[in-house]
């Protein structure tokens, strides 16, 4: 009898019988499968090797037959930490010999390695690296453009040409190289693709291009930036490609050879003057350099006929010459015929001198009733001081004009004698001590504004007549004696030449001449005149709107003169009476200060306007004051003249 138990438990033995043996035979299978892969996994360390010595070992691990061409040489790197399996070893391979120049061609089970010019005389299977030759057909950009953009991305030795007439590209390089390059070809031939391109014109100007190009609305509504190259007569052109393309196309419609091969162009000149334009041009036509670069190499060799006359009325150049003449010389004037910015040149010449003079003299007078005289007399002042008694009638108004006149000569005076009112008989003696100092006198403070590279003058004085020599010439035994002068220029001149230099420096040539006649003019007619004159002659560099002092000319002067009575000035001490006697010693030191302002624009012209005409008004009292300009100044500049308050006077007047 079998128990329960033993009776259950004989399935289950049964079961373990059929699973142990079915365990063992998979475990001999994966054991088996894994030494399979890892016997074809490799794991390679080629650092410089033959590139023959590698294909050998690949063969022998691969079983492929490879065929060598004699011209395949070189060393290959190769390296891989981990084990690769044996198909990424030939891929790792092929890869290798393109990055030197080879290329491997798969025919059958047999791989040909031949140089990568050569390959394409063999076909083999579809693979990124098998040759291939595609023609890609461009819609927007064109395919000449993009022979240089694509050849960075191709293997070395491929090959790609362009068609412009269709508008295609012909590539040859292995599948994986053209596969990259027609990606790219795809970003960049789309409609609305932003680039910038450069067209050059031959026989159209790009300044006239542009104005036609202005006039067309289709052309306004293509969103294009446009920059004229005047110097190379080219237009710089960045927008969407359909927008470039029919502009390109509209200028070669334009840019085509005139069926003129000359004429006549009139060139109107909006700030140089045309006579100082012309010899310029005239020195151009004449140069072979010149008719060369403009592309006319016979007349150039002949010398050629060309003729420009300027017309001064319109400010304008009349040129008769080829096409190519004029355009060039039409370029040549634009930039020329710029604005030039103004200078302003405030100046303050200054003479700073320390004069001490001095005078003694007697001078004699007497009064009577009814008429006075003097006995002697060797200046102004005594007529003027007794001239207010001489009538006989010496009243208490005399005496406060008197001091009146005292005061305004500050003369420092003592008075001997008396003058009696009652018996109107009187003599009086004056002796006058006369001393003086100056230190300072503002000798001018000329302002002047000129265009840059321009010379000024300024000059302020007068003309004195210089006698020149004396005749005397004998008609019928009758002499004629005459006398011959010349008119010379005395006092302030200045001459300045200003040059804007980089930076807002200015560059002043100046020439500053301060002259004056030690004398009287009728000493200059005598031939005794004698003239002062100070001289700064330099080149200096002020920024703009700075101060800068010239000067330093020390003067000394010395002077002594007499006056006397004939006879009785000769008396021993008893001729001091009838003497005058003075002397003066200076010296001067002369002084310019200078001050360049840049005016490139009217609002800073304006702007300097504005503030003399400011000064004028501040010192006018405003224009309200009788005999006054500000009235006139605004009226006659209304631009810049403020709105005045009326006055009192004229609320009550109105």
């Amino acid at each position: 009898m079998i128990s329960p138990t033993l009776r259950h438990a004989h399935p289950l033995r049964r079961l373990w019988r059929a699973i142990v043996p079915l365990s063992l035979v998979t475990l001999l299978t994966v054991s088996s499968l894994a030494a399979r892969a890892e016997a074809d996994s490799v794991k390679i360390n080629f650092r410089d090797a033959d590139v023959r010595s590698v294909i050998e070992s690949v063969a022998e691990l691969t079983g492929r037959s490879f065929v060598l061409d004699p011209r395949v040489k070189g060393k290959i790197t190769i390296i891989s930490p981990q084990p690769i399996a044996l198909p990424l070893l030939y891929q790792a391979v092929l890869s290798a010999l393109q990055v030197q120049g080879f290329q491997a061609v798969e025919d059958g089970a047999v791989t040909r390695v031949v140089p990568f010019s050569q390959s394409f005389n063999y076909s083999g299977g579809v693979g990124a690296n098998d040759t291939q030759t595609r023609l890609i057909k461009l819609s927007y950009v064109a395919a000449s453009k993009m022979v240089s953009v694509l050849k960075p991305v191709l293997s070395r030795g491929a090959l790609i040409q362009a068609f412009d007439d269709s508008n295609m590209l012909l590539i040859t390089d292995v599948a994986g190289s053209i596969d990259q390059a027609q990606r790219l070809l795809s970003e960049m031939d789309d409609p609305n693709a932003q680039a910038v391109e450069v067209i050059n014109l031959r026989h159209i100007s790009a300044g006239e291009a542009l104005h036609i190009a202005g006039q067309l609305k289709q052309l306004q509504e293509l969103n294009l930036s446009l920059v004229e190259d005047s110097l190379n007569n080219r237009i710089i052109v960045s927008g969407p490609t359909i927008a470039r393309t029919a502009f390109k196309t509209m200028l070669d419609s334009l840019d085509v050879a005139s069926a003129k091969t000359g004429g006549v162009e009139v060139i109107y000149l909006d700030y140089s003057r045309a006579a100082e334009i012309k010899p310029i041009i005239d020195g151009m036509l004449g140069s072979e350099m010149f008719l060369r670069l403009a592309g006319e190499t016979q007349q150039a060799e002949s010398g050629g006929g060309y003729k420009i006359e300027i017309d001064e009325a319109n400010n304008a150049l009349i040129i008769a010459a080829s096409t190519a003449v004029i355009r060039e010389i039409r370029r040549v004037v634009e930039q020329l015929d710029r604005s030039r910015p103004q200078v302003l040149i405030e100046a303050v010449i200054a003479e700073l001198s320390e004069d001490q003079a001095k005078r003694l003299s007697v001078q004699l007078a007497y009064a009577d009733q009814g008429h006075g005289g003097y006995l002697t007399k060797f200046d102004n002042l005594l007529s003027s001081v007794l001239g207010l008694g001489l009538d006989g009638d010496f009243s208490d108004s005399d005496v406060t004009d008197l001091g009146n006149l005292l005061g305004a000569t500050e003369t420092s005076l003592a008075v001997g004698g008396s003058f009696d009112r009652e018996r109107g008989t009187g003599i009086g003696v004056l002796i006058q001590a006369l001393k003086t100092d100056s230190l300072t006198k503002v000798l001018s403070t000329p302002s002047v504004v000129t265009l840059d590279n321009e010379e000024a003058t300024l000059s302020i004085g007068q003309e004195v007549p210089f006698s020149t020599g004396q005749y005397t010439s004998s008609n019928n035994g009758a002499s004629n004696p005459f006398q011959t002068f010349s008119r010379e220029d005395v006092g302030i001149k200045l001459t300045v030449k200003p040059q804007i230099s980089k930076g807002d420096a200015v560059r002043l040539s100046l020439q500053q001449e301060s002259s004056k006649l030690l004398g009287s003019v009728a000493s200059a007619t005598s031939g005794n005149a004698v003239t002062s004159k100070s001289t700064i002659t330099t080149n200096v560099l002020v920024q703009d709107g700075e101060l800068l002092v010239i000067g330093g000319l020390i003067d000394d002067q010395f002077d002594r003169n007499e006056s006397k009575v004939p006879l009785l000035g000769d008396l021993p001490l008893l001729g001091t009476l009838f003497r005058s006697q003075g002397k003066s010693d200076g010296q001067s030191v002369l002084m310019m200060f200078i001050r360049p302002t840049i005016i490139r624009d009217a609002s800073v012209a304006q702007e300097v306007s504005q503030k003399r005409y400011n000064h004028l008004l501040k010192r006018d009292l405003e224009g309200d004051q009788e005999g006054a300009i500000g009235a006139q100044l605004r009226e006659f500049h209304p631009a810049i003249a403020p709105q005045l308050q009326p006055s009192a006077a004229d609320s009550e007047a109105q």
